[in-house]
């Protein structure tokens, strides 16, 4: 890792969240209780004092494709939009160049997890929370990236499995059977 550390200052984070953050709870009681909706993340106790900037951006895309699911009339697609709109501004509080850096040193910490519509509103009202309690100065300090743990979808891949012997194999099962030809070439020519 570059960066031991990161100053994210370029902007304060309650300019942009409005009182359309009631519309959360019309959200959570529209969409069924059970609905899944895929999100991408870093847990608080990873991010620390980040938490807010570095969910920001993943938490857009989330919403955007949630809109996306809806018809061009639904009051659901337009509240969602909402809070697109109000991530997209927050995330604009902050320098972009900044961001992404901040975004790239933490990579290795994003899970990404379906979560129970009830869970997932409350997450978007917890970081809508935070960032309008927010300062317009803090330092990010990423811990060292660990193995995660395995989720269904995802293969353990480690360095012999996937990097080795894949070109490995490229290799020997073409000298391998050139070895056979020879020997069974060999065979038939000493009759």
């Amino acid at each position: 890792i570059l960066f031991s550390t990161l100053n994210l200052s370029s902007g304060k984070f309650g300019t942009p969240i409005t009182d359309d953050v009631s519309k959360l709870s019309i959200l959570k009681q529209n969409i069924p209780s059970d609905y899944e909706i895929p999100v991408t993340f870093i847990p608080k106790e990873v991010a620390g004092t980040c938490w807010v900037v570095l969910n920001i951006y993943p938490l857009e895309q989330s919403l955007r494709k949630l809109s996306n699911m809806f018809g061009a009339v639904s009051s659901n697609k337009d509240n969602l939009i909402v809070f697109v709109a109000m991530l997209k501004s927050l995330r604009f509080t902050f320098d972009h160049e900044e961001l992404e850096t901040a975004m790239q040193v933490f990579q290795c910490h994003y899970q990404e997890e379906n979560l129970l519509s009830g869970l997932y509103f409350d997450y978007i009202q917890d970081l809508l929370h935070a960032a309008s309690q927010g300062t317009s100065g803090f330092s990010c300090k990423p811990p060292p990236c660990i193995n995660r743990r395995l989720t269904p979808g995802r293969q353990k891949t480690g360095l012999l499995s996937c990097q080795l012997i894949t070109p490995l194999l490229l290799v020997l099962i073409p000298f391998a059977a050139c070895v056979v030809l020879i020997v069974w070439q060999v065979r038939l020519s000493s009759f």
